[in-house]
């Protein structure tokens, strides 16, 4: 069996089968913060209806609210008991001001993927970090230097998808990164052939303008495909 094919039958494990307390608890946990609308789209349920589930779960502490933005709406994030209820191996998600933004927009963009290629073929970052730990090599991330174990520096795509034909990285860009960042990255996906393809969905304007500037100057256009970065 070839090195993609046998990464793309990767999975996160889920204990037994879920309740839809345990569905909502494992949606919030696998993307680290999402909003109630993002549940609603997630299970596909009204607006009563998953407030009505929520509000359960943060009285069992499963779930917690965070407000850390005047202008976003309140988040939720699973709690370690959440997190244990829902079978899912990972740590609690450390969530900061700056990071929301982008937080949100990653889920966002995960729903979107997973209706064209299915919820068991995405993989958040989170998944992935927990996943290339188990395996020991990289599924979907790319090698940016070594560490003073001497084990590869990776660093993961916000999202993966796990296709017949290979696997997926996704970036998901808001904001410009330094050049010389942004050059050594897509050098090192360039580099990454464990990896299909690369997806890069930037902000429209400046953002996009940098990362094709990069894609450009280190000759990765047959390797990193590049997308405006639809409305959340």
């Amino acid at each position: 069996m070839s090195e993609t094919a046998a990464q793309t039958t990767i999975v996160i494990p889920v204990a037994g089968r879920l309740t839809r307390d345990g569905e909502l608890l494992r949606f919030v946990g696998r993307h680290g913060a999402v909003t109630v609308e993002q549940v609603m789209a997630a299970l596909g349920v009204g607006r009563t209806a998953a407030y009505r589930r929520v509000a359960a779960c943060v009285e069992r502490g499963l779930l917690e609210r965070l407000s850390l933005l005047r202008d976003e709406p309140s988040l939720l994030r699973a709690t370690r008991d959440g997190l244990r209820y829902a079978g899912l191996g990972l740590p609690v998600a450390v969530i900061s001001p700056g990071s929301v933004t982008h937080w949100l927009r990653c889920a966002s963009v995960a729903l979107s993927l997973e209706e064209q290629f299915g919820s068991d073929r995405v993989l958040t970052e989170r998944e992935l970090r927990a996943a290339e730990q188990v395996e020991g090599a990289p599924i979907a991330s790319a090698k940016v230097g070594e560490l003073a174990s001497g084990e590869p520096r990776l660093h993961r795509p916000d999202l993966a998808v796990l296709t017949d034909d290979g696997t997926i990285a996704v970036e998901v860009e808001l904001t410009p990164k330094a050049p010389r960042r942004l050059e050594d990255l897509i050098r090192a996906w360039r580099r990454a052939s464990w990896v299909a393809e690369v997806r890069y969905l930037c902000a429209p304007g400046q953002t996009r303008r940098a990362v094709e500037r990069a894609v450009q100057k280190v000759r990765a256009e047959s390797r990193v495909s590049i997308e405006d970065l639809g409305s959340r």
